[in-house]
């Protein structure tokens, strides 16, 4: 098995460090407008990638309509008024919720340990110009390393990786093919203590709607039709 990087035509083995440690796997990255696509794992599926302008066009275009005192995320990070956090997002995966904490105003940091992962947000990232992306700095490392420095940061952000909560619907494509590339994080209630322990402002951990906590009750909770997030306060704060 390789990982391969289609370019101009051209087919080779990935070179790319980044890749190394998932060799193993069989994968295939295609160039396509100016950054790299993943190839499902079925052929008749589009490539994954990751549209950061449009993505950020998008939620602004949302936010001309809807206000954003109505989301979920933003209540339980704590946006009020003008107040706007700064967030460690300790889970990037394909940036969708980095990219919704931007266009909220938050100051966003985010890391992500899968290499394949990693790589296509670095991708992306090449090619971003939306104006709100200097808000936005990414490390390609371990959530938990990250966590030893809270400079500056208000909340934390924790969405692990998670089995679909209704075993009779079908996961969407981006979360069948990563649950194979990525796999669940096993060490969440470990990452989930350490940054509990460290007392943020704020926690916040994303979980479906009807699963367990991560061993703690939470303080907050906001419920959605199948998401929930569980929020955690500092020892000072009540």
């Amino acid at each position: 098995m390789a990982i391969k990087l289609i370019r101009d035509g051209v087919t080779q083995v990935a070179a790319e460090p980044i890749l190394e440690p998932v060799a193993h796997l069989d994968l295939v990255f295609e160039w396509i407008d100016g950054q790299y696509w993943l190839h499902s794992d079925i052929p008749r599926e589009r490539p994954i990638g990751i549209e950061i302008d449009r993505e950020l066009r998008r939620h602004e275009e949302f936010f001309k309509r809807s206000s954003l005192q109505k989301e979920l995320l933003a209540k339980a990070i704590g946006v009020k008024g003008p107040a706007r956090p700064t967030v460690l997002d300790l889970t990037a995966g394909l940036l969708g919720d980095s990219l919704l904490l931007l266009s909220f105003g938050c100051a966003v940091r985010a890391c992500e340990r899968n290499p394949v992962v990693a790589f296509l947000i670095q991708s992306a990232l090449a090619r971003a110009q939306h104006p709100k992306i200097k808000n936005f700095e990414f490390t390609f490392g371990d959530g938990e390393t990250n966590l030893e420095s809270l400079n500056n940061i208000d909340v934390i952000y924790f969405d692990p990786m998670f089995e679909d909560a209704n075993s009779k619907t079908a996961p969407r494509k981006e979360m069948r093919i990563f649950r194979n590339v990525v796999g669940p994080d096993q060490d969440a209630q470990e990452i989930f203590r350490k940054a509990r322990k460290l007392g943020p402002k704020r926690l916040v951990v994303k979980r479906p709607r009807h699963s367990v906590d991560l061993g703690e009750e939470p303080a907050l909770q906001f419920i959605g039709k199948s998401t929930r997030y569980d929020v955690y306060f500092s020892k000072q704060i009540h």
